[in-house]
Parts: structure tokens; sequence; C-alpha cells
């Protein structure tokens, strides 16, 4: 499996004990394939969704991406092995207000070894299939709501990651621009043949992925009884 999640759980210390935010979760997922995740806030899908970007680490269980294990790595390598791998939009499109749209875009890729022009000429293909090609040197500030998250997949995709996770991606977005985003999402997805992972409080987002899951009090469950889900939780 590209994607493969076993009794991943994740507790925090409280003054009373520890807090368990989630609980047994297991999963598989492909390339080319994808899921939304819906549930209520404080359920633990943003919580998922960083241990899976590997920007926190789980109490127990295990994530692998491609066979290997990030969190078996030194910080300095899972930090590269992030930017390398795994894509972010956020529900804040968290772009630099200083920076034009085509160095937001290329700004995971200052840290690497890598072609510069190379980058540079796939970071204006991706912006012109986004839709923004005629807006290279505009800041943030200049742009719509929409654009501007249409900036963040955009630099989310420069290095072509394995796995690209979406928290809230519409949330801050009015109906129609949300409706337009979420299909942009799916179809980059369906182009690059990653793994989308996506959460959301939208059911008309989340009725845009062939996969519906939920996430009630940590626990992580299909909402199809479908086996090609491939959600196998624990607590389920």
């Amino acid at each position: 499996m590209s994607l493969h999640v076993e009794h991943l759980a994740k507790d925090y210390p409280t003054r009373s004990g520890a807090l368990t935010v989630l609980r047994d979760v297991s999963l598989d997922l492909e390339r080319g394939e994808s899921a939304a995740i819906m549930g209520p806030s404080g359920s633990g899908k943003s919580t998922l969704l960083h241990l899976l970007g590997t920007l926190d680490r789980p109490t127990r269980g295990e994530v692998r991406l491609e066979g290997r294990d990030p969190f078996a790595l030194t910080e300095r390598q899972l930090a590269d092995f992030r930017n390398r791998h795994i894509g972010f939009v956020f529900q804040d499109h968290h772009l630099l207000p200083q920076c034009s749209v085509f160095e937001n875009v290329l700004i995971p890729t200052l840290v690497a070894r890598e072609d510069r022009e190379a980058m540079k000429a796939w970071a204006r293909q991706l912006l012109d299939r986004v839709g923004l090609s005629d807006r290279l040197d505009h800041r943030p500030a200049e742009l719509s709501g929409g654009e501007r998250q249409r900036v963040a997949v955009a630099r989310a995709l420069i290095h072509r990651p394995i796995l690209l996770l979406a928290d809230e991606p519409t949330g801050n977005l009015d109906r129609r621009t949300a409706a337009s985003i979420g299909k942009l999402l799916l179809e980059l997805h369906r182009e690059e043949r990653n793994i989308l992972l996506v959460v959301t409080h939208s059911a008309e987002l989340a009725e845009l992925f062939p996969r519906n899951w939920t996430m009630d009090d940590g626990c992580l469950q299909a909402l199809s009884s479908s086996p090609e889900t491939r959600i196998r939780s624990g607590l389920s």
C-alpha cells in the first residue's frame, strides 16, 4: 500500500491523566485514490491529518508511506521527507504577503537541491492549470479568497507529492468558490495520481469524493459498508 496506517493513536497529557484524541485508526490508500473525512469539531479529524503529514508524532501505531516509516527518520531527514513527499492545503492559505504568487509557489523548493529553472517552469505550469497564469506577479492581498486558495493548491503540488492532505480547504470560501476548489483538487489529484485525503465539515465537498469516512470521538469509520473503503478501525 502507498499509505498504510496501523492502530494509530494519539494521547495528550493533562492534569487528570491522558486525553485520547485518536483511537486505534487503521487505513490503507493507494496512489490515485481519494477520500473525504467528516465529523464534528474535536472529533480528531485534524489530529489524524497532522499525524499522517508528520507534523506531529503518534503515541502509538504505525504510518508508512511508500513502505517508509517517516517517524524512524532524524528530524532533518523527516523535514526533507515531508517537504518532498507530502503536500498540505489548509483552511487558511498561509501565503507570504510580501511574496508574489509565483514566489509563494516556489517557497517549498528553496531548501531543496533541485534544478531551479525546471522548478520555475513547473510552477508556471501549475499556476496555469489552476487558472492563475495572469496573476504571477500579484501579491496575495491583490487576490480573491478563491484565488489565494488556488495558489495554495499549486504550492502544495510543486514537489509532486505522494500524499496530498487538505484540512478544511474550502472553509473560508463562499459556496460557489468552494465547489470550484473542491473540483480543482480532484482534477489535479487525478492528473498527478497522488493520494488525496480531505477533512471537511462540508457535505457538498465530501459528496465530490468517491469515498466518505466519518470521525467520531477519535474513531474512523466508513459511511459505506463497501469493502473498497479499506478502513480497519479496532473500535468501529
